[in-house]
């Protein structure tokens, strides 16, 4: 038996990275046009967009569960599946 989720909700994937990314630049935009620059707000809007890219990196890799910088063993789903058709 061949476990395979890589067609499961991948077009809405997409369709919630690309609007939450176009929600993040407008709102980031926004700080930085009406802040003035100066430190603080550089390296508050660093780290803010670092944070973002993380979370949506993450979303990504998440989406893939079986390859990619994180993976989950297959292992216990294929013990479980031989359990269960016992």
């Amino acid at each position: 038996m061949q476990l395979s989720f890589s067609g499961l909700g991948v077009l809405a994937g997409l369709v919630l990275i690309r609007v939450l990314a176009a929600w993040l630049t407008a709102l980031f935009f926004s700080f930085g046009i009406f802040a003035r620059g100066n430190l603080t707000v550089v390296v508050t809007m660093f780290c803010g967009a670092l944070s973002v890219a993380t979370a949506i990196f993450l979303i990504i890799d998440m989406s893939q569960p079986y390859s990619g910088l994180t993976r989950v063993s297959v292992a216990p789903i294929q013990s479980a599946l031989v359990q269960i058709d016992r």
